[in-house]
C-alpha cells in the first residue's frame, strides 16, 4: 500500500472537465452537470509561485466538496459560485451563477442559472459548440495528500466555474440545460468554510 503524505495547501488552482451531451429544455437557461469527478486521476501541468512548471497526477477525494455543500445548504443557494467564460472574471464574462451544489458517489454536481439578456443565445451556442469543458477555480482548505505519485485534493473551496474549450478531466459532463425559477444570490464565504473545517478537526 502506498504511503500517504500531507503536502502544503495551494490557492487559486484551475481544473477542467470534459462536457458530454448537452440538452436544451424549455428556455435553456439552466445548466446542470458534474463539475468535479471523484477518484479519477488526471495529469496536471501548472505553474508554481516561483514561475517554474510542474507536472503531476491529481484526483479529488470523495467528500472534497463537503464544506461548500454544507455552506450552500445553510445559505439556501450556492450563488457565490459564478459561471464564467474562460476564467475571465470581468463583468461581461460572468454569464450565470450556481443555484445548487451536491455530492454524489462519483463526483460533485452543480446547477447554474444563466442570466437573461442579449448574450444568452451566444452563450448557449458556445456551450453546445466550442466551450465543451467546465473548469473549476478552487483553493485547498485542507492539506492535500500525496498517495504514491497521485496528489489527492481532500477539501476545497470553489470560487467559480468556467466554460472552457480545454478540459483536463474527461469523466464529467453537462447533463441538461433547462428552465427553472431563479434563486437569491449569496456571497463568497471562504472564512465560513475554513471555520467549518477547523470545527470538524478540533
Amino acid at each position: 500500500m502506498s504511503e500517504i503524505i500531507e503536502i502544503e495547501a495551494e490557492q487559486g488552482l484551475r481544473r477542467s472537465v470534459e462536457l458530454g451531451e448537452l440538452q436544451l429544455r424549455d428556455d435553456g437557461r439552466t445548466v446542470h452537470g458534474k463539475i468535479v469527478p471523484f477518484r479519477e486521476a488526471a495529469q496536471v501541468t501548472q505553474r508554481r509561485a516561483d514561475g517554474s512548471v510542474e507536472s503531476f497526477e491529481e484526483m479529488f477525494a470523495p467528500g472534497s466538496l463537503t464544506a461548500c455543500c454544507q455552506l450552500a445548504q445553510r445559505r439556501g443557494n450556492a450563488g457565490w459560485i459564478a459561471l464564467n467564460l474562460d476564467h475571465d472574471e470581468s463583468f461581461d464574462a460572468r454569464v450565470g451563477y450556481a443555484t445548487e451544489l451536491e455530492q454524489r458517489e462519483d463526483g460533485g454536481y452543480a446547477t447554474f442559472r444563466l442570466y437573461d439578456g442579449p448574450q444568452l443565445p451566444k452563450v448557449r451556442s458556445m456551450l453546445e459548440e466550442s466551450h465543451k469543458g467546465l473548469s473549476v477555480m478552487f483553493d485547498d482548505v485542507a492539506k492535500p495528500r500525496l498517495i504514491g505519485k497521485v496528489r489527492e485534493r481532500v477539501q476545497v473551496y470553489l470560487h467559480h466555474v468556467a466554460a472552457t474549450p480545454s478540459p483536463v478531466y474527461a469523466g464529467a459532463g453537462v447533463l441538461a440545460m433547462r428552465s427553472e425559477g431563479g434563486v437569491v444570490l449569496g456571497t463568497p464565504a471562504l472564512d465560513e468554510v475554513t471555520a467549518w473545517l477547523k470545527s470538524v478537526n478540533a
